[in-house]
C-alpha cells in the first residue's frame, strides 16, 4: 500500500499563499484551465495539495520569464 503525505491547504490559506482574496481564487479557478484541481473531501469542504500550488507558480514563474526574455524587461507581479 502506498502512503501519500499531502499538505493539504483550505481555500483561505490558498488565497493567502497566493497573496489574493478568496473571491480572486474562485475567478482563478474558472479562468486558468491549468490551475490546479482541489480534493473534494466532502460536498462542501475542498482543499488543495500545497505541492501542486507550488509546481503551478513554478510553471507560471517559468513561462514568464521565458515570454520576457530577449526584451530586456522582467514584468511586475
Amino acid at each position: 500500500m502506498k502512503v501519500y503525505n499531502m499538505n493539504l491547504l483550505n481555500p483561505e490559506a490558498v488565497s493567502e499563499k497566493l497573496g489574493i482574496t478568496k473571491g480572486a481564487l474562485h475567478s482563478l479557478r474558472g479562468r486558468e484551465a491549468s490551475f490546479p484541481q482541489p480534493v473534494r473531501l466532502s460536498q462542501k469542504v475542498l482543499r488543495w495539495d500545497e505541492a501542486d500550488i507550488d509546481k503551478w507558480l513554478q510553471a507560471k514563474k517559468e513561462r514568464n520569464i521565458g515570454e520576457n526574455s530577449g526584451t530586456g524587461r522582467w514584468s511586475t507581479y
